[in-house]
């Protein structure tokens, strides 16, 4: 229920008047000022401040998709003069790359990867904070917000891989995804296959595809009506100030009162999350990042349809844009390049039942790593992911470069 809450505050701050916006900023100015000793210094800071801190340097790459979207992503690079592995990091669902540094040293994958001289590069997906920019349109156009995940990964996928390839001169990388992230890697590899060959190995975290046997209370509740979800969260991606004070707002009242915050991460993601109460406020800071609507509404739709499929537009949008009345399946018999699977019994959005059946229709899986007790978001922010899941991980990667 608080989730909710706040999500409608923030369609009321995106639809404000000028004038009533800047009472709602200064509110987040006076709660950020004279809270600044109470919320933790993480939850503000920028990536490149983030890596600073902890002696890290993170630049800031740009690219532009071939439909116009402007891609602001991030780079660690390798402290070796010898030509090093790259590593590429692709985030999930309202989060961004800031996502994985939030653990900090000795604890985020992103990190530890670079303390081993590797190659670090982690994306963006349009829509989110750093990816606010187009060519031809304004964030406040409703079209530029008319994308979900499919666009992501036959889009955003290829101008980042394809950047970053150029950049290190490398002919593949190794590709690290949770959640949305993972989504994104399946189609990319289905739709335009010639990207299996530019993807060495990739690493699955909480794997979303098929979806039909989905636990998430919220998300039972809400995916039967996903297209009226849509239409009363539309304001949620079409303008970030909302989501910047959803920020605010969330980090200060998780700082203070972190159960009801739990609470509300619990019902979504798993119970008896990994994840320190203390730590939420850091979260809460960086996430959530923007997201068009589309990207839940065709989440909605896998969940009612038992199917992973492509975007369903309606008996005559389908027509339109399939030539057929119903949306097709992806085609995983063209993913070809080695996948590794995380995923986890408590896992409510990713269920054991549904990530069987990924597997089943995954042609390349080299090894599925079962964990009994992590949530969903414990992938990326449990204190003891380092030690359950990325030194796999990392002695995999380490393994295959020996091979």
């Amino acid at each position: 229920m608080y989730i909710y809450l706040l999500l409608l505050l923030i369609c009321k701050v995106s639809n404000a008047s000028v004038e009533d916006r800047g009472l709602w900023d200064l509110l987040g100015s006076i709660l950020n000022y004279s809270n600044s000793a109470l919320v933790p210094e993480d939850a503000n800071l920028s990536i490149t401040e983030l890596g600073n801190k902890y002696g890290y340097r993170v630049e800031q790459h740009t690219v532009t998709t071939e439909d116009g979207y402007i891609l602001n992503f991030h780079r660690i690079p390798t402290r070796s003069r010898k030509v090093r592995p790259v590593v590429f990091f692709m985030h999930g669902l309202l989060d961004s790359s800031d996502t994985w540094l939030l653990l900090g040293p000795n604890k985020a994958l992103a990190y530890l990867l670079a303390d081993l001289e590797f190659d670090v590069w982690l994306g963006n997906s349009r829509g989110n904070k750093h990816c606010q920019n187009h060519t031809t349109m304004y964030n406040t156009d409703s079209e530029f917000w008319h994308f979900s995940w499919e666009e992501i990964a036959v889009h955003d996928l290829p101008a980042m891989i394809d950047y970053i390839l150029q950049v290190t001169g490398m002919q593949n990388l190794y590709y690290v995804g949770h959640s949305q992230g993972t989504t994104t890697g399946y189609v990319l590899c289905a739709m335009k296959p010639e990207y299996n060959n530019k993807i060495k190995m990739m690493f699955s975290l909480a794997p979303e595809a098929w979806m039909g046997h989905i636990r998430s209370p919220l998300v039972k509740i809400f995916s039967p009506a996903h297209s009226v979800l849509a239409y009363l969260l539309s304001d949620f991606s079409a303008d970030y100030a909302g989501v910047d004070f959803f920020n605010k707002i969330s980090t200060f009242v998780c700082t203070i009162v972190p159960a009801r915050c739990d609470n509300v991460l619990f019902a979504l993601s798993g119970y008896e999350t990994k994840i320190n109460e203390t730590f939420l406020a850091v979260i809460l800071g960086h996430s959530p990042s923007g997201s068009s609507t589309f990207q839940f509404a065709h989440y909605g739709q896998l969940v009612e349809s038992h199917r992973f499929c492509r975007y369903d537009f309606g008996r005559q949008g389908n027509l339109a844009a399939y030539n057929q009345t119903v949306p097709p399946d992806y085609d995983l018999s063209l993913v070809t390049t080695p996948v590794v699977i995380f995923y986890s019994a408590k896992d409510l959005l990713s269920d054991p039942k549904d990530v069987n059946i990924l597997i089943k229709n995954l042609n390349n899986v080299r090894e599925t790593i079962f964990l009994e007790d992590f949530t969903h978001l414990d992938y990326v922010y449990a204190q003891d992911a380092a030690d359950v899941i990325y030194n796999k991980i990392i002695r995999r990667i380490i393994s295959d470069e020996e091979n």
